[in-house]
């Protein structure tokens, strides 16, 4: 699949969108994934600049996501080489906001994250618990 896969209309979604493909080791283990295309709201939401990220992976960009609670490249790997679809809520500690995001494969080793920043909401829900 061709690097500049992005489909210029998703530029101007309400919502962050970025492109990936997962990166295997030898035992075909997901160990990271490249940035491939972001749009400008997955910038103001993760606080990452397009031009900063694109053609890196996630470990140079952002190190500490491997110690975050939650496996995001193990989870997003299982996407991309199975191709399930998956929508979940889950806080990201690296970047210290919770998302909720809808990621699928339009490709075998390619995934797509659509997400929008839920963490005033979260904390609404907590503050009343």
């Amino acid at each position: 699949m061709n690097d500049k896969y992005i489909l210029n209309g998703l530029q101007n979604l309400p919502f962050a969108y970025s492109f990936h493909k997962i990166i295997l080791d030898e035992n075909n283990k997901p160990i990271d994934y490249k940035f491939l295309e972001v749009n400008t709201l997955f910038e103001e939401m993760t606080g990452l600049k397009k031009e900063l990220i694109i053609g890196k992976t996630v470990k140079e960009c952002i190190p500490d996501i491997v110690k975050d609670d939650f496996n995001w490249i193990e989870f997003y790997g299982e996407v991309a080489v199975n191709g399930v679809d998956r929508d979940f809520e889950k806080h990201s500690e690296s970047l210290g906001k919770t998302y909720r995001i809808y990621v699928y494969s339009p490709e075998k080793y390619y995934f797509v994250t659509i997400f929008i920043d839920i963490s005033n909401i979260s904390k609404t829900k907590e503050n009343k618990k």
